[in-house]
């Protein structure tokens, strides 16, 4: 007689873990479809008006303060979610000793920036790029601080409408700057203002958020630190990469090639936002639930795969067939080439929709150590085929980039590989094999009807391809229920919502 109360426990806490998770996720993804338009539009109108040199000045700049300041986010990208999490009442003392830490290392950071930029032998123009980025990169470190203290109390709205509100705020401001041939230095100047607005905005999210007041606390910087270590390994290893490819890429081949290689990932950039948007749900509840739950906390896991292998197949096919869509978007006179980065990197994006998802399961279980060391593997590929085949690919195809491609490709077999090996027991299981079988063959189906539509246009065959694989999936079975009732709830939840509001 207790089984059943048990069970029925247990059923009532799994959906409502789910309904959390599919929440939180679904604020994220509505975000992410609202702000992707105003990205794809700045991104289109900055390539054009500054051209393939100038953007990859802008990338390269971009790229080095990513690395720049692993050193002073320090892993706390993970650690402090996974913190406040656990214990709320200390929020007020964890994100004020993370902002005191932050603000004393960005100091040694552009100092270091500098330093490296001129050992380097990089010119005038390109430095101070990297100086104008710098500022944008210090502002966003203290508006993630903040947005992860919030993120620790299980809550994405704050991340969703920063996304969106910045979104717009850059359009306004950026845009302007670059139709007025603002250039490179002023749009970069215009970056450094939204910043500042967005930051104002989450500062107000915070205030208004039960954190209790700011302080600063030794003990706590030790354990940030002490927690945010093995992210650090973890995310030099996926920030270092990047960075590897842009100096082999700015050393062996022109300009406008580390432009086209800087579109092209700008572009995979923008379609990984729906696994982003999970695993940002997922993380939290996965560090509540490995230390209180472990069923609870495999059943989640397993979940988010499953959902992974529904989104990804439409996203990486759609990615290889129609790469032309994106790179119209820039400008085809100017960006044509990077149409066959982008093919090779549909394979990279394949491989990232699993071992993101997988790589959280394994940092929530408390196995960044690990998972960083497999991380770092990537860099090892990287320093040895980059060499090999940029010049190759340069001689051959006058793009040197798509060595850079197939690096990335072969790294990502690799981490997929381990990250599969070291998974938790029970993750993987029929359920989830059978949603990659089902997948697999709408996306086949999707591949055939894009071949026998491709004389059409791109823009026209692409929705009839997607709609294939949607159909194709529903008269499988494929679409677990649970998903299609989740939604249902959320929608209803949302309706209920503003008759309330509008109610009172």
């Amino acid at each position: 007689m207790s089984e059943q109360p048990s069970a029925d426990h247990a059923q009532v806490k799994a959906r409502a873990t789910s309904a959390l998770i599919f929440r939180n996720a679904m604020l994220l993804t509505i975000a992410q479809v609202l702000g992707i338009p105003l990205s794809i539009l700045l991104s289109a109108i900055t390539a054009r008006y500054l051209g393939p040199s100038q953007l990859g000045y802008m990338y390269l700049g971009t790229t080095f303060n990513s690395f720049a300041f692993l050193a002073v986010d320090w892993g706390q990208g993970g650690a402090l979610p996974a913190l406040v999490a656990t214990d709320r009442s200390q929020a007020g003392r964890i994100l004020g000793t993370s902002l005191a830490w932050r603000a004393s290392a960005m100091v040694v950071v552009f100092v270091a920036l500098n330093i490296t930029s001129r050992l380097l032998g990089y010119d005038s123009e390109l430095r101070t790029a990297i100086d104008l980025v710098f500022i944008g990169y210090a502002l966003g470190s203290a508006i993630d601080a903040c947005q992860h203290t919030i993120i620790g109390f299980e809550r994405t709205d704050v991340a969703a409408v920063r996304q969106v509100f910045g979104g717009v705020v850059t359009v306004v401001v950026v845009l302007p700057i670059l139709v007025l041939g603002g250039g490179l230095n002023v749009s970069l100047v215009g970056h450094a203002a939204v910043m500042v607005i967005v930051f104002a905005y989450t500062w107000y999210a915070v205030r208004t958020t039960l954190i209790g007041r700011l302080s600063f606390d030794w003990p706590m910087l030790k354990s940030l630190l002490h927690r945010g270590t093995p992210f650090v390994f973890i995310t030099v290893a996926m920030v270092l990469q990047p960075n590897i490819d842009a100096v082999f890429l700015s050393k062996l081949a022109p300009a406008d090639v580390v432009g086209w290689h800087a579109a092209s990932r700008k572009l995979i950039g923008t379609l990984l936002f729906p696994v982003s948007a999970l695993i940002g749900a997922l993380y939290p509840t996965l560090c509540r639930l490995h230390t209180t739950d472990t069923e609870q906390f495999l059943n989640t896991a397993r979940g988010a795969l499953r959902a992974t292998a529904l989104l990804v197949f439409p996203i990486a096919l759609g990615c290889a067939l129609y790469p032309d869509i994106g790179i119209a978007i820039y400008s085809r006179d100017s960006f044509k080439p990077a149409e066959d980065n982008l093919r090779i990197l549909s394979l990279f994006l394949l491989l990232v929709y699993f071992t993101m998802p997988i790589g959280v399961c394994l940092i929530a279980a408390q196995r960044q150590r690990v998972w960083a060391v497999v991380q770092s593997l990537c860099l090892i590929v990287s320093a040895v085929l980059d060499p090999l085949l940029i010049p190759w690919f340069q001689r051959r195809t006058g793009n040197g980039g798509l060595g850079i491609c197939v690096a990335a490709v072969v790294s990502e077999l690799v981490v997929l590989g381990f990250g599969i090996g070291l998974a938790p027991r029970g993750v993987f299981d029929r359920k989830l094999a059978r949603s990659l079988l089902l997948a697999a063959l709408s996306g086949a189906a999707m591949a055939a009807v894009a071949f026998a539509l491709k004389k059409l246009n791109s823009f026209i065959a692409a929705p009839i391809a997607v709609a294939t694989y949607a159909g194709a999936l529903w008269l499988s079975g494929g679409i677990d229920e649970s998903y299609v009732n989740a939604m249902r709830r959320f929608v209803r939840n949302k309706i209920l919502r503003k008759r309330d509001a509008s109610g009172a």
